[in-house]
């Protein structure tokens, strides 16, 4: 979290367009790399020609402009408004061979529109999701992503043109880009360490240029200005089988993005502000929604899906400068570069091996991400069970060792992507241990004064079972009746005259505290911001916060999570006095 001070610029606010249009450069240089590179990639393991290559990054690049605006923007359920750049995601890079393979770019682009709806449900779902598809199921399916993508950077590691094949020349250029990426990233600055991909891909390309590896002519012959060889690619709608067994990789891998622009919409609410504020989750929600809109902007041109880059996190905490000048910028740039085929020349004659190093590099930090998803909850045996289980049957399923010969052509095709199957197991073990975990103490009544009632038998039964103390009972029921009460107030000035919404109220025992769950139609305000907006002012209008007073001296930990269209409060409780 930014200290207070360290913020030079909050999101509303508006710094000179020249400062804006400087750092939006500084990120679309870092970025458009990786923008360019992956559908390059996809392309060149697929077979594609030129003109169908040069179109897959222009639309990779005016789609990931036009994201980035979405974004920054607010409009509805649509964006977070906040500054997080987008780009071309690897982790598609395998499942998206796979469909060029079987059905070329048409059958691609209809999967990744498709599959970009999932995001909607993904956030319309949010709440109810966040116990199952926890960062240790998106953290195991990560690491499968990467290792489905790795054999592909091993073809591209020796796809060189004739004259060098079995030279030495082809693992030197692999080295000096691997060696430069690697080096700053150990060894420089927070600042230098942002550019070392970009370091890497220069030195790796120059020492290739000296071995003669660079067809230079393509990029002398293209214009600066223009548009691709080809035309749009356009859409498959027949829907065959190929198309329903790349599915389920396709949205599994939208949802673990879902997971990340979660996690990003967070560090980067965390990160623009002076002073610290409770999380926005329809902010985030939004980031998500904008994620899913770009992706389906991006399979609609006919190209790679994307997602936010965490990379734009890490400048704003170097900068402090977090206004949403610099997304507008940024995204321009993107669109800008996109009408270049100059720069669209430049990446594609980018020899593979340097390509290679490249994506290696990034599936390292992949691979890396996922394990620090793993870790973000406390690793139980169950935990570990869904984990490493997930994980080894996709290895399994990857390598064609479980019986994979075995089964009917339309399982081989769904089951053999490791990101596929590994993520199911993780997810159903995940949705057993739920069901276990399924309180007994649950009731869902109207939200009004007279649940009161009905909530005094539901606290004693579960306090009788953990055999707590009267004292902690009563502690208990009356956190339990503030919070209710807040909720209804809020309510109140809100949906007045309005049949009352439900509330559904969760028990549930941790270690040796006590949680109360409600989850309620929106609340007007938010029981953290009202909490903080307490210690700022003091002891004045005490008789009118009273709730709000009782719930920050008895309670543990107050959360208030607020989606569109569902609240989730929690209240933690210790059954010490």
């Amino acid at each position: 979290m930014s200290a207070e001070g360290h913020v030079r610029y909050e999101p509303h606010e508006k710094p000179s367009h020249l400062l804006s249009a400087g750092l939006g450069a500084q990120i679309a240089v870092l970025i458009v790399t990786g923008i360019m590179i992956t559908p390059l990639v996809v392309s060149r393991a697929a077979g594609l020609d030129a003109g169908t290559t040069s179109w897959l990054v222009f639309a990779a690049l005016l789609a990931c402009g036009l994201s980035s605006w979405l974004q920054v923007s607010r409009i509805g359920i649509i964006g977070g408004g906040f500054v997080l750049f987008v780009g071309s995601n690897v982790a598609f890079v395998s499942v998206a061979v796979s469909a060029v393979e079987s059905g070329g770019v048409p059958l691609l682009a209809t999967l990744v529109c498709v599959a970009s709806l999932s995001a909607f449900l993904f956030t319309a779902k949010m709440g109810a999701l966040r116990k199952v598809l926890t960062p240790a199921v998106g953290g195991t399916v990560l690491m499968l992503m990467a290792l489905s993508v790795a054999p592909v950077v091993w073809k591209m590691l020796k796809k060189v043109p004739d004259p060098f094949v079995g030279t030495s020349s082809v693992p030197i250029v692999f080295l000096a880009t691997l060696l430069p990426i690697v080096l700053i990233s150990l060894f420089g600055r927070k600042m230098i360490r942002l550019w070392a991909p970009l370091i890497g891909v220069v030195v790796g390309s120059s020492v290739a240029a000296a071995y003669g590896m660079v067809d230079a002519s393509a990029v002398a012959a293209a214009p600066w200005i223009g548009l691709p060889q080809v035309g749009w690619p356009g859409l498959s709608l027949e829907f065959d089988h190929a198309f329903w067994a790349l599915l389920p990789a396709f949205i599994l891998i939208t949802m673990v993005g879902c997971i990340e622009t979660y996690a990003d919409g967070i560090a980067v609410q965390r990160t623009s502000y002076r002073k610290p504020r409770p999380i926005d989750f329809r902010s985030v929600q939004g980031a998500i929604n904008a994620d899913g809109l770009g992706s389906f902007i991006a399979g609609a041109l006919g190209t790679v899906p994307n997602t936010v880059y965490s990379m734009s996190v890490g400048v704003m905490e170097l900068t402090g400068v977090a206004a949403r000048r610099i997304g507008w910028w940024g995204g321009l740039f993107f669109i800008l570069l996109a009408f270049s085929p100059k720069i669209c020349a430049i990446v594609s004659s980018m020899p593979s091996p340097v390509a290679g190093a490249y994506i290696l590099m990034i599936l390292v930090l992949l691979f890396g991400h996922g394990l620090r998803m793993v870790n973000e909850e406390v690793m139980t045996f169950e935990v570990g069970i869904a984990v490493c289980l997930g994980f080894w049957v996709g290895v399994g399923f990857q390598g064609e060792f479980l019986y994979n010969e075995m089964m009917p052509e339309w399982a081989k095709l769904f089951l053999s992507n490791g990101t596929t199957s590994g993520g199911l197991t993780a997810i159903v073990v995940m949705l057993l241990l739920s069901f276990r975990k399924r309180s007994r103490d649950r009731a869902s009544v109207p939200l009004n004064v007279s649940s009161l009632l009905e909530l005094r038998p539901l606290v004693q039964t579960f306090c009788k079972r953990l055999a707590w103390d009267q004292k902690a009972e009563n502690r208990l029921m009356l956190i339990a009746e503030e919070a209710l009460l807040f909720l209804l107030e809020n309510k109140e000035k809100s949906k007045n005259g309005e049949k009352p919404a439900q509330l559904h109220v969760k028990l549930s025992q941790i270690g040796n505290e006590a949680e109360i769950e409600y989850v309620s139609t929106p609340s007007n305000t938010n029981a953290e911001s009202a909490l903080q907006a307490l210690s700022d002012v003091g002891e004045a209008n005490a008789e009118s916060e009273f709730s709000l007073r009782l719930l920050r001296g008895m309670a543990k930990e107050v959360k208030h999570l607020q989606y569109h269209g569902t609240d989730y409060l929690l209240l933690r409780v210790d059954s010490s006095s």
